[in-house]
């Protein structure tokens, strides 16, 4: 298979090149990246997108020359960033063929937003922060709307949002709120063990805080100093829409909040693996600053965090309570991380066995909460709802605040932050 070169590689263009958006460089890299992917078919099994390509292939015997821009459009649509593709294809970077697929459809998504906009419905549903400054004034009131069966159905006919998708719960006391007004730490010394800035995410923010608490409670008690930075979404939301100067603005501000931490020797340390992962591969492309890339450069994801903790001897031992059986799910964008399972390594020194389930929730920002999506949504998460009954675990564990409401959705089983597990394992309870 004699393959071409990339005339304009995804994974290298910035964001403001003239070729990132030129439709005519992004049609003739995704007939060329359609090809390779027709040729192997390796990630088939991954997402409904790749079905779609293949399918659209198939019908015509001119293969992927025979492939319309509105077919390209509608792997594009099914395509939820999930990022699997990346680590499964044999061809990525620094392959002579520099097969970048995701980063080809968040390019691909950005040409449609330019020339289509972005629907008013969509752009509500990004709006994280202001939803869950909305929630935490009444949670009551928000609590109440999110789960009555008639608000549902408007929902799912105004905004689009699937009425059988569990929305999450808002709380008064968010961790900010917490933080503010908590006596100061009873145990630790401060920061012999280092220095950590927790930023918190506006799920864990609004919706989970006892994710937060945990945090808080777990750091400090094997001495590492704890300081509480949020004031706003990462911005990943914006960039599902294909709204990069939102998410641009987003990152700009975070960046300014977290680098005197950073300056300090602090690192950044987020609950949330999809904000992790912007924090650190993100905001250095959208910024192209020295200051996003010193930021990016001390983010670590939560419970990479209290890893190296631990295999620093570092992190306390003192636990008082087994957990026993522990089904863990690793979610997408942890493993998009290349960091390894470490939630899954800690859970082994408090639970007498720990599945592991490394399957896709399907959800992945504000794709499968979709009415148009949801049915193939619950197909991708179909292999992890089936492992996680399977199971038949004392608790069900994900990083992922979408993952923990797509198998609430799915099964009605709650799914808990692992870094709660291991708070209660040192008899702490939320």
């Amino acid at each position: 298979m004699k393959i071409p070169p990339p005339e304009h590689p995804s994974e290298s263009l910035r964001y403001e090149d003239s070729a990132y958006k030129d439709p005519e460089s992004l049609e003739r890299e995704l007939r060329r990246t359609g090809d390779i992917c027709h040729q192997c078919r390796r990630c088939l099994p991954l997402c409904p997108s790749f079905p779609k390509l293949f399918e659209l292939v198939d019908a015509t015997d001119r293969e992927i020359e025979g492939v319309t821009m509105a077919g390209f459009d509608e792997v594009n649509e099914l395509c939820f960033h999930c990022k699997l593709c990346y680590n499964h294809c044999p061809y990525t970077p620094p392959h002579e063929w520099d097969v970048d697929f995701p980063a080809l459809m968040r390019r691909h998504q950005q040409v449609r937003a330019a020339k289509e906009g972005v629907p008013i419905t969509r752009k509500l549903t990004t709006q994280t922060d202001l939803i869950g400054k909305i929630g935490a004034l009444a949670p009551a009131v928000m609590n109440f709307a999110n789960r009555n069966r008639a608000s549902r159905v408007m929902m799912e006919k105004t905004i689009g949002i699937d009425r059988n998708w569990v929305q999450p719960s808002y709380h008064k006391e968010t961790v900010g709120r917490w933080f503010s007004k908590r006596d100061a730490p009873q145990t630790g010394e401060g920061e012999a063990n280092g220095h950590a800035v927790l930023f918190t995410t506006c799920s864990v923010n609004y919706n989970d805080p006892d994710t937060g608490r945990a945090a808080v409670e777990v750091l400090e008690r094997s001495n590492v100093r704890v300081d509480v930075a949020y004031d706003r979404c990462c911005g990943m939301p914006f960039t599902d829409t294909g709204d990069m100067d939102r998410a641009r603005k987003n990152a700009g501000e975070n960046v300014a909040d977290l680098l005197p931490f950073v300056e300090r020797g602090a690192t950044v340390v987020a609950p949330g693996p999809s904000c992790s992962l912007m924090l650190k591969t993100e905001y250095p492309k959208l910024l192209e600053t020295d200051a996003a890339r010193t930021v990016a450069g001390a983010t670590q994801d939560l419970m990479e965090y209290v890893y190296h903790l631990a295999r620093a001897k570092q992190l306390s031992r003192e636990f008082k309570t087994s957990l026993g059986k522990v089904a863990y799910h690793a979610p997408c964008h942890l493993r998009a991380q290349n960091i390894g399972f470490r939630s899954r390594d800690l859970l082994q020194l408090v639970a007498d066995e720990v599945v592991l389930i490394d399957a896709c929730s399907g959800v992945d920002g504000t794709w499968g909460m979709q009415k148009r999506f949801h049915d193939e949504s619950m197909k991708v998460a179909s292999s992890l709802l089936e492992r996680v009954q399977q199971a038949e675990a004392d608790y069900v564990s994900t990083d992922c605040p979408l993952a923990a409401l797509r198998i609430q959705e799915g099964l009605g089983i709650t799914a808990i932050h692992p870094v709660i597990l291991l708070n209660r394992a040192y008899g702490n309870s939320e």
